[in-house]
Order: C-alpha cells, then structure tokens, then sequence
C-alpha cells in the first residue's frame, strides 16, 4: 500500500492530495540520508532532521561520521562505509549515533549502495530510532498472537468479499485450511451455509460503517458435514489510518449447543402451553360431540394441520 493509500486490499493506488501518515513507515519516521564517496552529505530529508537534530542546511555537505558519529566508534563506522561503497552488499544493524544537542541515540540503520544513470555510486542509509522499531515488532508481534491463538474463528474479508486472511480457529470451524480460504467468498467456500444473510450484513458494513453484532447463521462444513451448525457471527468495518475502507473483519463463534437447548426449550415450553391450553379448552361440557369438537380445536393447528375424532359405538 502506498503512503496515500489504496482501495481495499491489494487495490490500485489512489491518489489523493498531500500525504498524511498512514502506515509502517510514518509511525517509524524513517528517515533518509545519501553520501557521496566521500562520505559527505549530500540528501538529507525532513525524518533526518527530526531524528538527528541537524536541519538541510547544516547537515549537508558535511562528513556524516564527523557530526553523527562518537569518536570511540569513528574507525569501525569507516570501515563499514567503505565495505557497502565497495562490495555493494548493504549493511544493517543498530548503532549509536550522536544527537545536535550530545545526546546519543541507538538507531537502526539500513545502509546500501547507490548508482545513477552516469555511473556515480551514492551510499542510502534508511535509520529510525531504536525504540519505536522495537516498540512496533513488539506490538505487531502480540497482535499476531492475539489472532493466532484466539479460540474464536477470526478472519479478514475484502471490499469484494473475499477472504484476506483466517486464523486457526476458523480453519477448524470450517474444515478447510487457510490457504483454501484466500481469495475466495462465503458461497464459494462454504455452499452448504446460507450465505445470503451473511454477505447482505456484510455489504452493509462496507456501506455504513455500522458494526453487525451476533447475527446468527446456520448450515454445515466440512469439520463437520453431517450435522446442522448454528454460529453467531459479528462485522466491523476495517479502515486505514486516512479512512479508507479497506474490507470487514469477522469473528465467527460455535453456538450449537445453546442453539439446540434453546429449541429443546422452546418446545418444551410449548408442550405445557398446549397443555395447559388443552386443559382449559377440552371438557367445558358433558355433551360428547362438544367434547369431541373442542378436542379438534386444540389439535389444530397447534398440533397438526387436520384432526378427526372417533367415537367408539359403545361410548356413544
């Protein structure tokens, strides 16, 4: 994804106007520095400024070891330098740099080779501050986890539909594994489910904004395709930091077995009112074809759709 954005995930980029922070990079504030073979600066963009403290105009042309570097540190600096200038492998890892105002920072570096159209080699060095890089693998890598060890079905829908992304869960709640998922919709994936419902909620989503919170849904998966499932399902729309819509995240919860109790419940709840309706109904009188009328009118239709009632010669 570009820095201003795309339409979904995997679209086309989209521009729109001056660029606003939006991801990875402008939370690292990566900044940008170019050498010459001498080691002078001769590029130096607004994150550098920011990170080491120097402005455009008092940083270039400078030697970038002479005002960034600690003199305890100046020779191995050199070296590296002249290795990525001189092999073309590029260099990382994290060093400490002198601050304008003699602070040190420790910042990582990313450090490779450069060539122009006339054939005159530039270093790039691409530096960010120590902490955030390890603030952001920290919070990338419990956001992972948060996701893969969830024991609720977990997954990420595109602008069309389609699945991004699942988690473990939802791969053992379906029965297909997550790679069988990718690229597919709801329908395509799970055609004994009725995805109708589902889709429609989704499509609401992507229009609104609004989340949809325990819709239910019902139908089989190959985890288990001789018996009826019932699943409560919730969408949130997902949005990039400019608001672009960029799909619908999904949870997905196994809710079958309060799903069965609660119809076992709610028939039993209408045995007793039959009953209990019945009870009030039948015998209001000791004439038998009374009695036999109101039998009939009880049974339907609450019990069946038609009823005859026989009366014995020797009752009669």
């Amino acid at each position: 994804m570009s820095a201003a954005g795309s339409a979904g995930f995997g679209g086309e980029p989209s521009p729109r106007g001056p660029v606003r922070p939006s991801g990875l990079l402008d939370l690292l504030n990566v900044a940008s520095i170019v050498l010459d073979t001498e080691g002078r600066i001769v590029l130096w963009s607004p994150q550098a400024e920011e990170l080491f403290g120097y402005s455009a105009p008092e940083a270039l042309g400078q030697y970038a070891a002479r005002i960034m570097v600690h003199e305890g540190h100046l020779d191995l600096v050199v070296k590296l330098f002249g290795e990525v200038m001189k092999t073309g492998r590029s260099w990382a890892g994290a060093f400490p740099v002198r601050h304008k105002d003699g602070s040190t920072r420790l910042v990582e570096f990313r450090n490779m080779r450069l060539l122009d159209d006339r054939g005159d080699v530039y270093a790039l060095g691409l530096a960010a501050d120590q902490s955030m890089v390890r603030r952001l693998e920290r919070d990338v890598a419990l956001s992972t986890r948060v996701i893969m060890q969830s024991p609720i079905g977990l997954a990420v829908l595109d602008t069309e539909l389609r699945y991004v992304s699942v988690n473990p869960a939802l791969e053992q709640l379906n029965g297909i594994p997550a790679e069988e998922h990718i690229g597919r919709t709801i329908r395509e994936l799970l055609p004994q489910v009725d995805a109708d419902p589902l889709e429609a909620a989704a499509r609401e989503v992507l229009e609104t904004g609004r989340p949809v919170v325990d819709r239910p849904a019902t139908g089989r998966t190959p985890a288990d395709p001789d018996e009826e499932h019932a699943w409560s399902v919730s969408l949130y729309r997902l949005e990039d930091a400019l608001g672009a819509v960029l799909g619908v995240a999904v949870s997905v919860v196994d809710v079958t077995e309060q799903y069965r109790t609660a119809a076992e419940a709610e028939g039993a709840r209408r045995r007793l009112a039959a009953v209990a309706d019945a009870s009030a109904r039948i015998g209001t009188t000791l004439r038998l074809d009374r009695t036999a009328y109101e039998l009939a009118d009880v049974a339907v239709p609450g019990l069946a759709d038609i009823a005859a009632v026989d009366l014995l010669d020797a009752v009669v």
